[in-house]
């Protein structure tokens, strides 16, 4: 018995390919359930034991930051001290600068000594002028970190500066002989009424206008 020969017909295949790609690309894709991602996610933790002989040991390690703001906050706090306390003695140094310049500056004008009253009023003069640079860093300082009511009235009382010595032979001659004559009218009453301060621009800001 004869079997019937198969023919290959490459326009039917062809056909049938093309078919089968127009199906498949013109098919949606259905995508997956919600929430099967978390749901199987739900499922595994479900019944998880938490307990561990380590777990203790490894939170006493881990350190949490919300539990140590009081402790940060103590650190700031002595460290914003410590800087403000440095910055005071600096003032302090020069003060006591002026103070030993301006006793042998004294001494030397009642030993008539005027070069080396010369001498002393330059030390005095430079001593200040670190004070005064020394006080306004400190100024500075404090106003950053929020000592703003009565910053200046405060440190001026804490810090008082006095005034420069004369430096030159003929003021120094001419002071002198002003402190003589002074000493000889101790005892005048002038009649005149005290005049009164009125201060400055900041000084009515710190007593008035901040609070206006």
């Amino acid at each position: 018995m004869t079997r019937p020969m198969l023919r290959f017909d490459p326009s039917r295949h062809r056909r049938q390919a093309t078919s089968f790609l127009a199906t498949s690309s013109s098919s949606p894709v259905t995508p997956p359930k919600p929430g099967s991602t978390w749901e199987r996610g739900a499922k595994l933790v479900k019944d998880t034991d938490v307990t561990n002989p380590y777990l203790d040991r490894v939170r006493s390690e881990v350190v949490d930051p919300a539990l140590q703001i009081k402790t940060i906050e103590d650190e700031l706090c002595a460290a914003i001290g410590k800087a403000l306390g440095k910055q005071g003695e600096k003032v302090q140094f020069a003060l006591r600068e002026m103070k030993e310049a301006r006793a042998q500056y004294l001494e030397c004008i009642h030993a008539q000594a005027y070069e080396g009253a010369m001498e002393s009023a330059r030390h005095h003069n430079d001593a200040r002028k670190r004070a005064i640079k020394a006080r306004w860093e400190l100024l500075v300082h404090r106003q950053a970190v929020g000592f703003t009511v009565d910053n200046h009235s405060v440190v001026h009382k804490t810090f008082p500066i006095g005034e420069a010595l004369p430096e030159k032979m003929e003021d120094i001659r001419t002071t002198v002989s002003k402190d003589l004559g002074d000493s000889m009218n101790v005892d005048a009453v002038s009649d005149q009424p005290p005049k009164k301060a009125w201060g400055d621009q900041l000084s009515w800001w710190e007593r008035v206008g901040r609070w206006k």
